[in-house]
């Protein structure tokens, strides 16, 4: 059967209404490719054929461009980074620093969903260089966010010793959200929390948005681990959720503890897991960890040697 061929004047309207789309949405330049290129092949193609592939194709551009518009709308894009003014930076302790970060609008909401972080970019001695960080700033506050960032001295820590040379008025490049976790609202009835150092920055995060969420009812138990009393990020927070709420409970564990101490000393130990965070409940109960890579290892191994299931474990 003989295929009926694309009229040319047909043929120019099409290319028109492509380029036309293409101004209007700003669709991802392989797809308005393929667009003109199946186009100028339509006096070769069945034209029923051809129209449902440039139906499609067009289809796909409109979601695209919806998509994009959308994300326009977000203080962060998950692919782009986007410029923030750094507007205060406090000393926390003697090596961390707690960063604000501003929103043109004053009245914009960072939105990251919980269990999520960001991804902050920079360049040093002329390198681009990437590091993930989790705002600690409650979700719902307006025009800005905060980050607390321990401040490594080199020759590693090459991001934090650059953001703590930063001046206010100075500016980061950010991303988000980011990570594979991301909590909803009583999702269990217990939750465990192992963190070490900067490691307490996710968990701090989930536990005042669902210490503060008057529809929650789960309960809380972290296991914090540090080297000295001053290097606790967040203690008086931290104390301070524990006296108001009883359903959050924390145990500090020390390497140098000082002269009286009466909390944990060393490493975080199977005991310290089976007095503060329990035993297994599946379904019920899980339990989330983040510090250095051997402690992670450590406790993994621990906690499926105490019967937790992987489904009920996750590594920040």
């Amino acid at each position: 059967m003989e295929e009926c061929p694309v009229d040319s004047a047909h043929e120019e309207r099409m290319t028109e209404l492509g380029e036309r789309i293409s101004d209007l949405i700003a669709t991802p330049k392989p797809y308005m490719d393929s667009i003109k290129q199946l186009v100028s092949l339509g006096s070769s193609s069945n034209t029923i054929v051809f129209s449902l592939l440039l139906g499609i194709l067009l289809g796909a551009a409109s979601y695209i461009g919806f998509q994009r518009r959308k994300r326009t709308n977000e203080p962060l894009d998950p692919v782009e980074y986007r410029e923030f003014l750094l507007v205060d930076k406090t000393i926390v302790s003697h090596n961390t620093r707690k960063f604000r970060l501003a929103f043109a609008d004053p009245e914009t909401i960072l939105n990251l969903p919980l269990g999520n972080h960001v991804s902050v970019k920079a360049v040093v001695d002329n390198k681009e260089v990437s590091r993930p960080y989790t705002p600690i700033s409650p979700k719902d506050t307006k025009g800005y966010f905060e980050l607390l960032i321990k401040v490594y001295p080199a020759p590693y820590g090459t991001m934090s010793r650059y953001l703590d040379s930063l001046k206010l008025g100075d500016s980061l490049w950010v991303r988000g959200p980011k990570g594979k976790f991301t909590y909803s609202r009583n999702m269990r009835k217990c939750i465990g929390m192992i963190a070490g150092g900067t490691g307490i920055t996710p968990m701090y995060q989930l536990i005042q948005a669902i210490l503060s969420d008057p529809q929650e009812t789960t309960v809380i138990r972290l296991i914090f681990a540090n080297v000295t009393i001053d290097d606790i990020l967040l203690k008086d927070e931290l104390e301070s959720f524990a006296k108001n709420h009883s359903r959050f409970r924390v145990f500090f564990v020390l390497n140098q503890p000082p002269e009286n101490w009466r909390q944990g000393v060393g490493f975080v130990t199977r005991e310290h897991i089976e007095q503060h965070i329990g035993m297994p409940q599946r379904g019920e109960k899980m339990v989330l960890r983040c510090g250095p890579p051997p402690m992670n290892k450590a406790m993994h191994s621990i906690l499926i040697d105490m019967g937790y299931e992987e489904e009920d474990l996750f590594k920040f």
